[in-house]
C-alpha cells in the first residue's frame, strides 16, 4: 500500500508556473541561448559590438560617502551595432541582468530587485577598470527603451559572470556618474 502512494506521489516542484518574463525569463534555456547569440554576434562584430556590464545598487554608498558608489560586474551584452543600440541591449535583456545579478550579490544586491541601475563601459575593459584608467566611463543605461519589445533576441547576446564558491566577485568603486574618484587614480 505504501510503495503504491510512493509511486504515485508528484513533487510540488514539478508544478510550478512558469517563470515570469517570457522570453527572457531566467532559465538554463533561455541563459543558454543568449550565451550561443553573444558568442555569434562577438564572432562576427569583435569587441566593438560588446559592452561590459556593472549593476549598482542606488541606496548603498561606500564607506559612508555618499559620493562613492560600489558597482558589481555581471557580465557582457554583444549587439548588432546597426540595427541595436546599447539601451536597447540592456533593456532588452533587464530581467536576465537583474536576475543573475541578485542571485550572484544576493546580499549586496538581493534587496533592491526592482530598482537596480545598469551600467555599462566598453568591452573587454574589466582590467582597466580594475586599475582605475580615468579613460573608462561608466555610462547609465535606462531600464526601459520605446522598441526594446521588439528587438530580436538573435541582435543581443549576453555572457553572465560565472562565481565559483570561492569567488568575490569582481566590483570597483566609482562616484555617483561613473568616474574614477580622483584619489583613486593610478592606484
Amino acid at each position: 500500500m505504501v510503495e503504491d502512494e510512493e509511486k504515485d506521489y508528484v513533487s510540488p516542484m514539478r508544478q510550478r508556473p512558469p517563470p515570469k518574463g517570457g522570453d527572457i525569463a531566467y532559465t538554463n534555456e533561455n541563459i543558454l541561448r543568449q550565451l550561443r547569440y553573444y558568442n555569434d554576434i562577438r564572432k562576427v562584430g569583435g569587441k566593438d559590438c560588446v559592452q561590459d556590464i556593472y549593476v549598482r545598487d542606488p541606496n548603498t554608498s561606500v564607506g559612508g560617502n555618499n559620493n562613492f558608489r560600489l558597482f558589481w560586474f555581471v557580465g557582457k551584452v554583444a549587439r548588432c551595432t546597426g540595427t541595436v543600440s546599447p539601451e536597447l541591449a540592456v533593456a532588452r535583456l533587464f530581467n536576465l541582468i537583474e536576475e543573475h545579478a541578485t542571485r550572484i550579490r544576493p546580499i549586496e544586491l538581493g534587496r533592491s530587485f526592482g530598482s537596480l541601475e545598469f551600467y555599462v563601459a566598453p568591452g573587454d575593459t574589466e582590467f582597466l577598470t580594475s586599475q582605475n584608467d580615468p579613460g573608462i566611463r561608466l555610462e547609465k543605461m535606462p531600464r526601459s527603451v520605446d522598441g526594446a519589445e521588439e528587438v530580436a533576441l538573435l541582435e543581443v547576446g549576453l555572457n553572465l559572470e560565472i562565481l565559483t564558491n570561492q569567488g568575490a566577485g569582481f566590483c570597483i568603486v566609482r562616484t555617483e556618474d561613473g568616474v574614477v574618484p580622483p584619489h583613486l587614480i593610478g592606484s
